[in-house]
């Protein structure tokens, strides 16, 4: 799946960032040629909110009957362009950093985070099973 994804990688970093809203879920993570699996266990979602190039993200972890436990902190975002990126600028209130858009769809997102890239699927939370 790593070598289909790199192949579709967008190369004018331009992507419909209506498609960012949802839920989120990690699916593995890259640094150094290395692929990283997440644990099934304790499972984690992230949630982004998009509106006008601002938003948040939060940490959500799905309970039963399609309800959540979120976290209490909000982390805000920017969206920032150049012309070779599209980029999330985020803020909490222990720190600031960057998260880089390397591909978004309407179901696969992968975010560079300092030297880590985070590979992603989009889920449907309220789907029935």
């Amino acid at each position: 799946m790593l070598l289909n994804l790199i192949g579709c990688i967008n190369n004018n970093k331009s992507y419909d960032l209506d498609y960012l809203n949802g839920y989120w879920r990690i699916d593995y993570v890259t640094q150094n040629n290395e692929i990283f699996d997440i644990k099934d266990e304790n499972i984690l979602l992230d949630y982004y909110y998009l509106n006008s190039n601002k938003g948040w993200k939060k940490k959500v972890r799905p309970l039963l009957n399609n309800r959540f436990e979120t976290s209490a902190d909000t982390i805000f975002l920017d969206v920032k362009y150049d012309e070779n990126e599209t980029s999330l600028h985020l803020n909490s209130k222990w720190d600031n950093w960057v998260e880089t858009i390397v591909y978004l769809d309407s179901v696969s997102l992968v975010l560079k985070i300092k030297n880590r890239s985070h590979y992603y699927n989009k889920i449907n939370p309220f789907l029935d099973e």
